[in-house]
């Protein structure tokens, strides 16, 4: 759970366990750089990376404003739910 509205600074990345995310309005503000699978280093040096869908995705705030994410979480190919969150990026 998150407070919404979310109060954020210019320069702070939000991390939202999700498979993926986008920006409703206000677009100025923040953005959304995109969705992730997270990995592990091995041992060897390799890269371990689990199979299925993402499940991070990255926020940038960018400028002074208000803007709408959703964010979308649950199976994305069978029931994905969807939660709005207001964020307000303060100078």
């Amino acid at each position: 759970m998150c407070p919404s509205p979310l109060v954020v600074r210019p320069g702070d990345v939000l991390l939202v366990r999700a498979t993926g995310g986008r920006i409703r309005s206000g677009g100025d503000s923040v953005e959304l750089i995109g969705s992730f699978l997270t990995a592990v280093l091995g041992d060897n040096g390799e890269i371990l990376t689990p199979m299925g869908p993402p499940n991070a995705v990255l926020f940038l705030a960018r400028r002074p404003g208000r803007t709408l994410i959703e964010v979308i979480t649950g199976d994305p190919f069978h029931s994905p739910q969807t939660t709005g969150l207001n964020i307000t990026v303060e100078a």
